[in-house]
């Protein structure tokens, strides 16, 4: 008996299920959609989560009970048994409450039912558990799911779609809605505020994805979180990240804004300090001093720190900058 089974066919079949759970969510007409997509979606979860285990030579059995089957690992003992394997710089937390969210929408599904009125909590949910997913599979097994899965969908619909911080807002307050759908609400107000109050990454727990149709040529940046107001008794205002492209939101290269000759589209985007330009040195002092990549407004990131961006609010303090704080910044940096 193979207690850790085969890594590769329990990834093959996860990635199976979640393209299962995206393509029932986004057929135009069908009964019972929220409830298959979060069943599969879970499914593909569990999966991931016993591959997880399998990479790593870990079993994925409960031990063998005389007169019975062998039995795998339920999700959340796989996900506890798992949590080891997460990267260093996954939170673990956030996306273990995201998942025991959706399982319980899962479980309430297959043996009874959901009130009206889940749609728009689910959509949040289940879009972050699924960007969960596509890094955890690319920080552990090396696959992007842009490889994998088909993900151009055009967002084409007869209304727009339902705001989530609106509805989360509407939806605490208005004694309309079915109080099992309150009750989550609420519940999730207190998740946030639970894992705020541990510094854990609550992007990971829920995220509002705002699909748009513009010209490539009128983006501008998106908000990168909303704060939806408490009511009276309501307890925490929730806090709900939104993803941003940093390309966006963060568009100039350390380069781009040292260098004294700049392309037309960059035009004036030179750093002067006094009457000298601002060198590598002295921009690396400031950033330093100012501990700017520890401020996602300033500075963006990628996962592995290999690209670093900028925003124009930066640019914007570094211009500001006098001789004399340039000189205290450079005293600092190299006494650092």
């Amino acid at each position: 008996m193979n207690l850790f089974g085969s890594y590769r066919t329990l990834f093959r079949n996860s990635v199976a299920a979640l393209s299962a759970s995206i393509e029932i969510y986004n057929k135009p007409k069908i009964e019972y959609r929220e409830e298959c997509a979060v069943i599969l979606l879970v499914n593909a979860w569990e999966l991931l989560l016993k591959a997880i285990l399998s990479k790593n030579r870990t079993r994925i059995y409960y031990p063998k009970v005389r007169g019975q089957p062998y039995r795998t690992y339920s999700i959340s003992d796989a996900l506890n048994r798992a949590s080891q394997h997460f990267p260093a710089t996954f939170d673990f937390d956030a996306t273990a409450k995201n998942l025991e969210l959706l399982v319980e929408y899962r479980d309430n599904a297959i043996h009874f039912y959901n009130s009206p009125g889940f749609g728009v909590i689910v959509y949040a949910l289940a879009q972050t558990a699924i960007m969960n997913f596509a890094d955890i599979a690319s920080d552990v097994f090396g696959k992007s799911l842009t490889e994998e899965l088909c993900l151009s969908l055009l967002p084409l619909s007869v209304a727009p779609p339902v705001d989530a911080v609106q509805f989360l807002q509407a939806s605490a307050a208005d004694p309309a809605t079915k109080k099992s759908v309150r009750e989550f609400t609420a519940r999730l107000r207190d998740l946030v505020a639970e894992l705020e109050g541990a510094d854990c990454d609550t992007n990971r727990l829920m995220t509002v994805f705002s699909p748009h149709l513009v010209s490539t040529k009128k983006i501008s940046g998106a908000d990168f979180i909303v704060g939806v107001d408490g009511t009276d008794g309501g307890g925490a205002p929730i806090l709900v990240h939104r993803r941003i492209d940093p390309n966006a939101t963060h568009p100039f290269r350390e380069t781009e804004i040292i260098t004294k000759t700049t392309p037309p589209e960059r035009e004036g985007m030179s750093v002067v300090v006094g009457e000298k330009p601002l060198t590598q040195y002295d921009f690396r002092a400031i950033g330093h001093h100012l501990k700017v990549k520890e401020e996602p407004r300033y500075c963006w990131q990628d996962r592995t720190g290999a690209v670093t961006r900028y925003s124009p609010e930066y640019v914007e303090i570094l211009r500001r900058v006098t001789p004399a704080e340039l000189e205290a910044a450079k005293d600092a940096y190299r006494n650092r």
